[in-house]
């Protein structure tokens, strides 16, 4: 790392960012848990307990984009403020009540808060790290959301039996709140974010290049593998002989590749990093097809491990690249947020084509499905290799 005269605060404010990011992850997560919980106790149907988790990605898929404009236009330190002051009030609300309408007005007000979340926290580390970082710190970033699934279950586990659910719902919003305190107490400590010194305007420009437009399309290809991958492996598990190990250890191993990922983008170009990309979504497609079509319990569980390890690299290197792609540093809160909505627009189309898959074509069409998912991945990264050559923006 280079030397920075506060390099110490700047590390602290890095790292409370990611763990930020972690428990901003947990809130999409949290109520996972809890759909029995939902459902036997609160009255609701198994439909309505499902929406309550997946009413927040229906925020990413429409207004990720937006977002990143007006976090553009605000700064990144600004949106971050605004966001928690948000995401906490409905935390609160949603471990408080056991009345299922105040129950979706509490996600919904979560959700608004969470979108902002999404653009705003990888923008704002950007921003405060030095360009060598950047690559690393976004990285290690991209996998908030399985941390979050993590955390989450492991608080459940802990906490719900004992005290009950809603302790565990207050317990999960408390913890972000912290994190979110801490991080804004010493980024103010810091000489200044770049980003909110000199704010851009709400325009396109820089944020609809070819190059970014091909990170967007790649990430909806990760995303549609991806989710359909671990939305599924319950239900694979379920198959007499399938899986040597728990299907929850297929998704735990995505953080390997994240940290894969931040180790090798270190100090590299973005065409580096498309080539990583490539590579790491040719592994999936491979993994895939070990996985789901050629047959077998030992093939299957390691190959879902590979694919999931692959997965983590794929998803960090897009996002690490983002700042070394766009025309000028105030576009990227806005090339993130188109990122983040085709991401979002995938995680809605993906369990539902899956499913029409596996009930057509079985298990074996599933895995080809996947497997040309990374292909297609793969693909759109080619035109991108004679693109990136700068280390920095």
């Amino acid at each position: 790392m280079q030397s920075l005269p506060d390099r110490p605060l700047r590390i602290a404010a890095i790292v409370l960012l990611l763990a930020t990011g972690v428990f901003t992850g947990a809130q999409l997560a949290k109520t996972a848990p809890l759909i029995g919980w939902y459902v036997e106790t609160i009255g609701m149907t198994l439909v309505e307990a499902g929406w309550v988790t997946a009413l927040i990605g229906i925020f990413v898929a429409l207004a990720a984009l937006p977002a990143g404009f007006a976090i553009a236009r605000m700064g990144p330190q600004r949106a971050f403020v605004v966001a928690s002051a948000i995401i906490v009030p409905g935390g609160l609300i949603l471990a408080a009540t056991t009345s299922p309408g105040l129950i979706f007005a509490a996600r919904m007000i979560e959700g608004l808060g969470y979108v902002v979340l999404c653009v705003g926290l990888p923008s704002l580390l950007t921003a405060i790290s030095p360009p060598t970082w950047r690559g690393p710190v976004l990285a290690i970033w991209s996998g908030f959301v399985p941390l979050g699934y993590a955390s989450s279950d492991v608080l459940a586990g802990l906490i719900a039996p004992a005290f009950g659910a809603q302790t565990y719902l207050l317990v999960v919003i408390l913890l972000f709140a912290a994190l979110a305190l801490a991080s804004n107490v010493v980024l103010r400590w810091l000489t200044g974010v770049p980003a909110d010194a000199a704010p851009a305007p709400a325009g396109a420009s820089g944020v609809f290049s070819v190059s970014i437009v091909l990170v967007a399309l790649a990430f909806g290809a990760f995303v549609l593998q991806s989710v359909a991958l671990f939305t599924f492996m319950p239900t694979f598990a379920s198959v007499p002989g399938a899986l040597l190990f728990a299907p929850a250890l297929v998704a735990l191993s995505t953080p390997i590749g994240n940290a894969l990922a931040s180790v090798l983008v270190a100090g590299r170009t973005a065409r580096f990093m498309m080539v990583l990309g490539i590579a790491a979504f040719i592994v999936t497609a491979a993994a895939a097809y070990f996985a789901f079509v050629s047959g077998g319990a030992f093939a299957a569980s390691w190959g879902a491990v590979t694919m999931a390890v692959a997965s983590g690299v794929v998803a960090s290197v897009l996002f690490a690249a983002i700042p070394f792609l766009v025309a000028r540093p105030q576009a990227v809160p806005a090339a993130i947020g188109l990122v983040s909505q085709a991401g979002g627009l995938a995680t809605l189309a993906s369990p539902p084509l899956a499913a029409f898959i596996i009930e057509r074509a079985g298990w074996t069409g599933y895995g080809w499905f996947l497997v040309f998912a990374g292909l297609a991945g793969a693909a759109i990264l080619l035109p991108l290799i004679a693109a990136g050559k700068r280390r920095a923006p």
